[in-house]
């Protein structure tokens, strides 16, 4: 008498694992409340825009040693300069 051919049982995969249809869950992500005021929501979109080119200028800046511009604020190129100075006395 023939016989089916076994049943194989896959182990039980666990639930809070993330696939990668779920890389960006809605849930993970942090809650963020929208301003009512139009004025605020534009300061909010620029701020965001300048802050990204900043980080952009200043990771360019820190590549390329001669673009003096970009090298950061007076007050970041003098205490750069002072921490320079400390460590050259020593």
């Amino acid at each position: 008498m023939p016989q089916k051919a076994l049943k194989v049982t896959k182990k039980a995969k666990d639930p809070r694992r993330i696939t990668k249809k779920q890389k960006n869950l809605k849930k993970a992500a942090p809650l963020q409340i929208k301003s009512k005021k139009q004025s605020l929501q534009h300061l909010k979109k620029l701020n965001k825009t300048y802050s990204i080119t900043e980080a952009t200028e200043r990771l360019i800046a820190s590549r390329v040693g001669h673009l003096e511009l970009l090298k950061g604020t007076r007050k970041q190129l003098e205490k750069h300069e002072k921490k320079l100075g400390t460590t050259n006395k020593k």
